[in-house]
């Protein structure tokens, strides 16, 4: 199998030959949307403009003069159908010149013989792309019945509306603009008779396999393209290199790294540029740094930096943040290892940069951190409510961050941010309904432990804002074994968050501890623990049993949905 690839216009596309849309292929299914989106990015275009469709795959050889489409149908087809369109309208307005260069020579053309042949035909068993699109005299007796046909002519008929009007000065440019668009065109070729190349399952396996160019492909190829060679630095492949580096994230994430670094991808762009969906990052990208000229190296530090952000919020590690710095390393940590949360990322990134650049205070970042940790802890994590929407509204706050100048601007940008992220915030009631089946935890029962140790650790913290909690432990005070004289209590109240403290990784082996009463735990607890809140507990109390733990339930449902984050 001989395959060749080369980057190619759309005239060029057009001039090589014969192109055979195999009966195999789905039928042509481009709707509304689709048709906007591809006609719009066109109309964007300069005249003498160049853009980038992507790639489309045939069978033959890629000097030869007949190919199968076995990728890129609905474009070509599309394609053919504007040319079409802006035929006709030609004829229509008198210019019939324009007409007949078009018709002869990019809807039909002539072989050797002087032989008129159609550049596309499509070999599926409906007949009305040929005969009421591309055929100048059309055959109104051919009636549609499959959705392809259909589709076929809702494309048509759209396009001969929208152009309806355009002059002949204008019509002649949007087909330069359609000659001008740009292609990876693929050939694939025949070997021999022994390995001949079986068009559908090369059309299966690219499919199947996902061999379409991603956005990180196709930005990669562009940015290493317009990139100043450099004599000595490799650049920019090793900067490349560790932008993928940065997104890997955890193994145990489940996602592919392509997965990962598309959600790189798609939270640089939300947050420097407004929120974009996965298939429009290219398209942006295009807007927003080929057509404005941005300085390539500029952009690339920009995705450079903004990676290493990208896995200190996903990833979180405590080595990267100074001792003072701990508060923000467990607000992250909270968010993206115990919430499971991604919608915040395009936020998160923001914040970190401009606190990085010293353009807003720690206090701020951690104003902003504290509340999007309020919101998924009530929100997601205890009434496991909806984030929809949220996207725009990280984006829309993050890009207003990093817009505007000045630190009592940015600052203000945050409060706005706060206020409207706390509009939509669960009320107390649906909290407390949920609250005792998320944090909940018995030795039989480990689903919630990192959320109960979560909020152990949130609100020692709160009382002791430079503790470092790292090898603490779960205790339960009143035991789920007990011995010595230790109360038995119903596992619903042992397991319950009012009957759970932090303990010391020193004193959890110490055998006054464990399965003992209240009063044995008390006196070697409240004299050894290091841990604040626990120590409180231990001498506060005389006795402890199902009375303290609803009382302390109760007062704990009080300050984690108001109190712990102010």
């Amino acid at each position: 199998m001989d395959v060749r690839a080369e980057n190619i216009t759309m005239e060029n596309v057009l001039n090589k030959g014969q192109f055979f849309i195999p009966d195999y292929q789905r039928e042509f299914d481009w709707a509304e949307e689709e048709l906007n989106e591809f006609i719009d990015d066109i109309l964007e275009l300069k005249p003498e403009e160049r853009y980038f469709i992507g790639h489309m795959v045939f069978e033959g050889d890629f000097n030869g003069a007949k190919f199968n489409v076995i990728d890129g149908q609905q474009r070509i087809t599309t394609i053919t159908i504007l040319l079409c369109v802006i035929r006709d309208l030609f004829y229509e307005k008198g210019s019939n010149t324009l007409g007949d260069a078009t018709h002869d020579k990019f809807i039909f053309n002539k072989d050797k013989k002087g032989k008129s042949f159609g550049i596309l035909i499509n070999l599926m068993p409906y007949p009305i792309l040929q005969a009421q699109v591309q055929e100048k005299e059309k055959d109104y007796t051919k009636k549609p019945e499959k959705s392809g046909e259909f589709r076929i002519l809702e494309a048509y008929s759209k396009f001969k509306k929208m152009f309806q009007d355009y002059t002949v000065e204008e019509l002649d440019i949007l087909r330069d603009k359609i000659f001008n668009l740009e292609i990876i065109f693929v050939a694939v070729k025949e070997s021999d008779d022994e390995n001949k190349v079986d068009a559908h399952e090369i059309f299966m396996t690219l499919n199947a396999t996902g061999k379409d160019l991603t956005p990180i492909d196709l930005i990669k190829g562009r940015v290493f393209k317009l990139y100043p060679p450099s004599p000595i630095l490799n650049e920019p492949r090793d900067k490349w290199d560790e932008i993928i580096e940065n997104t890997k994230g955890r193994k145990a994430d489940g996602k592919s790294q392509s997965k990962r670094s598309l959600k790189f991808l798609n939270n640089f762009f939300s947050y420097r540029y407004g929120k974009v969906s996965d298939k429009k990052i290219y398209k942006k990208f295009v807007k927003e740094v080929v057509k404005t000229n941005l300085d390539i190296k500029l952009f690339l530090n920009y995705l450079h930096n903004d990676s290493i952000i990208f896995r200190k919020i996903t990833n979180p590690n405590i080595n990267d943040w100074e001792k003072d710095e701990y508060a923000i390393y467990m607000s992250l940590e909270a968010i993206a290892q115990v919430f499971s949360i991604e919608v915040a990322n395009p936020m998160l990134i923001s914040l970190i940069n401009e606190y990085q650049e010293r353009n807003i205070s720690k206090v701020y970042l951690l104003k902003a951190l504290h509340t999007i940790e309020r919101y998924h802890f009530i929100n997601n994590a205890i009434v496991s409510g909806r984030s929809s929407g949220l996207d725009h509204k990280y984006s829309k706050y993050a890009k207003d961050l990093i817009n505007q100048s000045g630190k009592l601007n940015k600052h203000l940008v945050i409060d706005q941010f706060i206020i409207s992220l706390l509009k939509n915030l669960p009320d107390k009631k649906l909290f407390e309904a949920n609250f005792d089946n998320k944090l909940y935890y018995l030795s039989s029962k480990t689903s919630q432990k990192r959320l109960v140790q979560y909020v152990l650790q949130k609100i020692e913290l709160k009382s002791n804002p430079n503790a470092i909690l790292i090898g603490v432990s779960l205790e339960h005070i009143s035991p789920e074994r007990p011995k010595n004289g230790a109360i038995k209590l119903s596992p619903e109240l042992i397991g319950n968050i009012g009957n759970l403290v932090l303990l010391d990784q020193s004193i959890n082996s110490d055998e006054r501890v464990g399965n003992n009463s209240f009063d044995v735990k008390k006196s070697t607890i409240s004299k050894k623990t290091n841990i604040i809140t626990t120590k409180e507990l231990f001498v506060s109390n005389l006795t402890w049993g199902s009375k303290e733990i609803e009382e302390r339930r109760t007062k704990l449902i009080d300050e984690l949905y108001e109190s712990i984050w102010k």
